[in-house]
């Protein structure tokens, strides 16, 4: 049976959830988010009120101990790495990992226009302000 992971990129509001969602049911899904959304289930609150800036790194190492279970302990078949993995570096060691594990990877880029940030900050859903949209629209490495 193949094993494949997919790495999703896009800017937040481009559409990678309801990419995720359209395209690969039935995939394990390794997202910063969960950690939010886990914590909101927790406290009974909303992903927007638990949301912290400085939580963001906790959030990603939380992704990436989700992935490493998914892919090392439970062998799962179709692992999702839905994050907007805006630079090579942010996602390159689940491509490495996945890879040793023997996992197809595939790079999946949700394509965006660069001078649509307004449209992409009305569409998020989870409160992205503006100006880090347009930070990750110019940072974002092809």
């Amino acid at each position: 049976m193949s094993k494949k992971i997919v790495i999703i990129r896009g800017i937040p509001g481009s559409g990678k959830s309801t990419y995720v969602r359209e395209n690969l049911d039935g995939a394990l899904i390794c997202s910063a988010d969960n950690y939010f959304e886990e914590l909101a289930m927790l406290n009974q609150t909303t992903y927007l009120e638990e949301f912290k800036p400085w939580l963001v790194g906790k959030a990603h190492q939380h992704c990436w101990g989700s992935f490493i279970h998914s892919t090392v302990i439970m062998d799962e078949p179709l692992v999702v790495v839905d994050n907007t993995n805006i630079k090579h570096w942010e996602y390159e060691n689940y491509v490495l990992l996945g890879e040793q594990m023997g996992y197809e990877v595939e790079i999946v880029q949700i394509p965006f226009e660069s001078d649509k940030a307004l449209v992409y900050c009305s569409r998020n859903t989870h409160g992205v302000p503006l100006e880090v949209i347009d930070r990750m629209i110019n940072d974002y490495q092809q």
